[in-house]
């Protein structure tokens, strides 16, 4: 299976040490040369190691998905913008974005969309880690990563950790 990925989810879960998640999840993580530079730039050394990874594969969208991108009315970012028009392009298994406005234009096009929660659930259920809470709670304290109160006790109850 192939996913591919924004640079936020990818830099969360390098942060946290659990990046290798998305290997036990899925064969290839692919990301647009411009993920790519966001992840190449940032400041931590382990959102800079993902690009040394053997799985995460690095590829250029062509011009006409791009387009269909832009033509969906919604503005977004460049990295945004090459996430969503790659995963079209290659017909990616699912996308992995936690930006609301990203994931719905992914939806409508008829792509399937996970978010970083979604992928801490997926694990849990093959039995990859132990608590879902324990990921979560690295997740917002050493990524800063942020989740409402009520999303944080949805994900806990579906899980059976309450």
């Amino acid at each position: 299976m192939t996913i591919v990925s924004d640079a936020s989810s990818l830099g969360s879960l390098a942060l946290i040490d659990y990046l290798w998640l998305l290997e036990s999840i899925y064969d290839t993580v692919v990301i647009s040369e411009v993920v790519a530079r966001e992840l190449a730039t940032a400041k931590n050394a382990r959102i800079q190691a993902v690009l040394s990874v053997s799985w995460v594969k690095v590829r250029v969208p062509t011009e006409s998905a791009i387009a269909t991108i832009r033509q969906q009315g919604q503005q977004f970012d460049l990295g945004d913008t090459h996430t969503l028009a790659l995963a079209l392009q290659i017909n990616a298994d699912e996308l992995l974005m936690n930006e609301r406005r990203g994931r719905q234009i992914a939806q409508g096009l008829g792509l399937s969309v996970i978010g970083i929660f979604g992928i801490i659930i997926v694990a849990k259920q093959r039995a990859l880690i132990p608590s879902v809470r324990r990921v979560m709670d690295t997740l917002v304290e050493l990524a800063g990563f942020r989740i409402s109160h009520r999303l944080y006790q949805k994900i806990l109850k579906f899980v059976d950790e309450i």
